[in-house]
């Protein structure tokens, strides 16, 4: 009996895909360095509020200092954020009221070498994002995990492709903004430079 062709019938779904935006600033060079010299400020006079569950080392404001957006200095910054996560609100299809995007938090992360960020996601929150202040060859990189690796069952894998992979690198890169639903896992790989990873992260809401 001749086998039937079936690559005429038969259709493969991309079903929930997860939508990544990658924006790059107009002016990176001249707004990095003064966010680089806001951050040594901040950092001269804020404590390092790392949360005791976190297994790294990383430098970050996020207990202590997580309201950054409200202050003059982040001004411009906050201005390209909120612009960019309006775009990917609307890209998602979601209705945004009169209030617009609301920054909920906003706060700063140093990654000397040896640093590292174990994978989470943010709770109670519709959008995440991580604005690259400062980065250089071997900077660590940001990672995704695939909202479907948990449920998987564990086999080999011929060839990887966006069906089976489990988890993306995003190489760090000064000027661009990465942004992604909170719910999605993410982490930061062993810092190996000898120049610190400056970042500004923020959660948001409509």
């Amino acid at each position: 009996m001749p086998v039937t062709d079936l690559s005429q019938h038969t259709r493969l779904l991309e079903l929930f895909p997860c939508p990544v935006q990658v924006s790059e600033h107009p002016a990176p060079k001249r707004l990095n360095k003064e966010l680089q010299e806001v951050v040594k400020q901040l950092r001269d006079a804020t404590p390092n509020s790392r949360p005791e569950e976190w297994a790294c080392n990383v430098y970050t404001t996020i207990e202590n200092q997580n309201e950054i957006h409200l202050h003059p200095a982040f001004e411009k910054i906050t201005r390209f954020i909120t612009q960019e996560t309006f775009i990917f609100a609307k890209e998602n299809g979601i209705f945004i009221p009169d209030s617009n995007i609301i920054i909920k938090n906003m706060w700063v992360n140093i990654y000397e070498k040896g640093c590292s960020m174990d994978v989470h996601n943010h709770p109670n929150s519709l959008f995440s994002g991580i604005y690259f202040i400062k980065s250089s060859k071997n900077s660590s990189k940001l990672v995704f995990e695939s909202p479907s690796s948990e449920k998987m069952i564990s086999v080999p894998v011929i060839t990887n492709n966006t069906y089976n992979v489990e988890n993306i690198g995003y190489e760090p890169t000064e000027g661009k903004l990465v942004l992604f639903n909170s719910n999605l896992k993410h982490k930061v790989l062993l810092h190996d430079s000898d120049e610190e990873r400056i970042t500004i992260s923020f959660t948001a809401v409509v």
